[in-house]
């Protein structure tokens, strides 16, 4: 089995520096770099495409399911990790946004601490679970790509990296000091005696 996790393009959240919610769309730029991304996966053989239904997924997913002709399922488990929706749709430096993330920050070794509505590091961890399950009971065979966010694939990727031992410390440098670009190409590859396994993280090459 082989896993293509691909970052979307940029979108008008990265563009203009507020966070995403769901319906935010690619900006103009980000769709010509899904086009450009799609034209990659032309001459490699994909059985299925995966997405995030979150817009930025979706349309990115759709520029490369029209290139190489594979059909693609719509999936909840790729969406990003939710964020409360206090912060939802607002400038990245607002002045309350800003205090909601130190409060969690603060309270992130509480192990079912939640300020809100949102998704705590045993949430995600659950979640990564369930899809990279999936991915091997259903999938063992074949090579899927699957369209999602940056904080997802990295928190994917610790779970592949450590299985079980991923903690809410490793998880937090991951996601501080793995620089994830638009469009980016993550491939693990499940290894006969070694289980999945990491062997591309986030080729951009193509922009």
């Amino acid at each position: 089995m082989i896993i293509y996790f691909v970052r979307h393009g940029e979108s008008e959240a990265n563009k203009e520096n507020f966070h995403h919610t769901p319906g935010v769309p690619l900006s103009g730029l980000g769709l010509q770099q899904a086009r450009i991304l799609a034209k990659r996966f032309k001459n490699i053989p994909i059985d299925l495409i995966y997405s995030s239904p979150m817009a930025r997924a979706k349309q990115t997913a759709e520029e490369i399911s029209k290139e190489i002709h594979v059909s693609i399922e719509y999936w909840d488990d790729l969406s990003e990790v939710r964020r409360p929706a206090e912060i939802r749709g607002k400038d990245i430096n607002d002045e309350k946004v800003v205090k909601i993330k130190q409060i969690i920050e603060q309270n992130r070794n509480k192990k079912n601490y939640h300020f809100s509505d949102e998704e705590n590091f045993e949430d995600i961890n659950k979640r990564t679970q369930k899809v990279l399950e999936h991915l091997e009971n259903k999938h063992e065979n074949q090579t899927i790509l699957c369209v999602s966010h940056s904080t997802y694939i990295k928190a994917l990727v610790g779970r592949i990296i450590f299985g079980g031992n991923l903690t809410e410390k490793i998880f937090k440098e991951m996601r501080k000091h793995m620089w994830a670009k638009n469009t980016g190409i993550t491939i693990c590859e499940k290894h006969p005696k070694y289980g999945c396994q990491l062997n591309t993280w986030n080729d951009a090459s193509h922009l």
